[in-house]
């Protein structure tokens, strides 16, 4: 009986820990997305070319990504509670220290270093882990697309929030402005998360729980599933997701000013591609449940590859925001199928580490091309070769994922799913 009433109030407990990731994700994803909007602001305010500060967030992502195995290990050693709460905590701290900016080498200490270990600690894969863990098979894809759906949320809302700021406050008190905000809210939403005890694993197995099977590929070892093929799968057409949104995530304003738009064109673009990116998360969700991950995967590659087509070879507004629409059905539609199929192959116990692989493969693409880009805009004076390369890798990303085997390696079609609520 005592059991049972554990895994009651596991189930209704869920849609708090749901909650809070939506926060956190809304927060620090929201105020990440805000670089586009202050790029030409910091470039013309410190006297750099593009080519320098993008190198500073190349450095960024690619230490995050560097670090995200250690924290996905810390997570499923520890629980993600402090591991949050923490990271959270820094991450606030050190947006707001943006403000202090006087060097290229303040600038990559903050930006570059400390920002990189906060993201890290509190990415969105570690969330989506998380929400994997509360949530039974037949909704899991669900409830990450909501998860997911929120850091589309935070980053339309922030980036507009952060366009009025900068012509109001400037580039420097917005990042104050920011930090603040991320502190005020984010920070406690970490604290509700519950430490890890072990009659939490005990619980998935008490009647109404969700219940908890094998992966087909699972092992006590996460070093094991990099020598299986599905893992690099996977993470192959993630490098490529990672390439390509990080190209527009950082590149995609200055493009569309270059061109001849407005900033505020290219915001209200980037709020479409936001909005659009909640829907798709939200969609991908619900389809990845019934279709399969790796259907889902293979289609959102392919329509971002039409998108980037769309952008570089139709010279008109109207290409802007069908970009916008199509960038952003696919932007937030693959973390959920990757987070789901990962762990519906290799099981939870060692999810969050493997995570963090996952998320480190796509950091490499990220960094690698926000620095080429950077590059390549200075020493040709465009982005198309950049958005070029973008397009080709996205087909091949979408040849790879519909490839994956998930019928033979998924634990959704060995065991029936759980009903539970």
């Amino acid at each position: 009986m005592a059991q049972a009433v554990r895994a009651q109030d596991k189930n209704q407990y869920r849609w708090v820990i749901l909650a809070a990731m939506c926060a956190i994700v809304f927060m620090t994803m929201g105020t990440r997305s805000t670089l586009g909007v202050f790029f030409k602001a910091i470039v013309a305010d410190m006297g750099w070319n593009r080519g320098t500060i993008s190198m500073v967030v190349a450095v960024n992502i690619w230490l995050g990504g560097l670090v995200q195995p250690f924290a996905g290990y810390v997570m499923d050693r520890f629980g993600a509670k402090w591991l949050f709460t923490a990271s959270v905590a820094v991450f606030g701290l050190g947006f707001g220290l943006l403000s202090l900016t006087n060097s290229l080498a303040y600038l990559l200490a903050v930006y570059g270093i400390v920002l990189a270990l906060a993201m890290a600690g509190s990415a969105i894969s570690l969330t989506n882990v998380l929400v994997a863990q509360w949530f039974p098979a037949h909704r899991r894809g669900l409830a990450i697309g909501i998860n997911n759906a929120s850091t589309a949320v935070g980053q339309l809302c922030l980036v507009w929030i952060s366009a009025q700021m900068l012509q109001v406050a400037g580039w420097r008190a917005s990042q104050i402005y920011l930090g603040l905000a991320v502190m005020l809210i984010a920070v406690p939403m970490a604290l509700l998360i519950p430490r890890r005890r072990k009659q939490d694993v005990d619980d998935h197995r008490a009647p109404g729980a969700a219940q908890i099977h094998a992966g087909p590929l699972e092992s006590d070892r996460w070093s094991d599933a990099l020598h299986t093929v599905p893992l690099w799968q996977i993470n192959a057409g993630y490098f490529v997701c990672g390439m390509t949104v990080s190209l527009y995530f950082t590149h995609l304003i200055p493009f569309a000013t270059d061109r001849g738009f407005s900033t505020e064109s290219a915001a209200t673009a980037f709020g479409i591609l936001s909005i659009c990116s909640a829907m798709g998360a939200l969609l991908s969700g619900a389809l990845s449940d019934r279709l399969g991950r790796k259907n889902v995967l293979a289609l959102a590659y392919l329509v971002r590859a039409m998108a980037f087509a769309v952008l570089l070879y139709w010279r008109h507004e109207l290409a802007l925001y069908l970009f916008a629409i199509l960038a952003g059905i696919s932007w937030l539609a693959t973390p959920g199928s990757v987070t789901a199929l990962t762990s519906e192959v290799y099981g939870m116990r060692t999810l969050g580490t493997l995570a963090g692989v996952s998320l480190l493969v796509h950091q490499l693409g990220g960094g690698a091309s926000v620095w080429l880009a950077g590059v390549l805009y200075d020493t040709t004076g465009s982005y198309d070769v950049s958005f070029q390369l973008g397009a080709l890798a996205l087909v091949a990303a979408s040849l790879v994922s519909w490839m994956i085997a998930e019928r033979r390696y998924s634990v959704r079609y060995l065991v029936p799913s759980s009903s539970a609520d």
